[in-house]
């Protein structure tokens, strides 16, 4: 598993990517109670002006608030903006 996850790191560096898009764990950070980013993420199971849902490879995130937009959304990286009041993770 060591020699994996070594190789994982040298095609990350030698590509300059983040090492966690090799990687099947999710990053979450947040900025304030305002803004959440997460990177690796598998997709949106929901999306209302109270909650969002995101799915990852190990758990999904559910986001709890008001005034929720998607700032930006790609095959890598979810920006959700609004009041955050709760997150919840939870296995499926």
């Amino acid at each position: 598993m060591g020699k994996f996850n070594n190789f994982r790191s040298y095609l990350a560096d030698n590509l300059e990517i983040p090492n966690d898009a090799f990687s099947d764990n999710f990053d979450l950070r947040m900025h304030g109670n305002k803004k959440v980013i997460i990177e690796n993420h598998t997709g949106i199971i929901v999306y209302e002006d109270n909650e969002v849902g995101i799915k990852t490879n190990e758990q999904n995130i559910l986001i709890k608030g008001s005034k929720f937009k998607i700032e930006e959304i790609n095959s890598f990286k979810v920006i959700v903006k609004g009041e955050i009041k709760e997150i919840i993770f939870s296995k499926e």
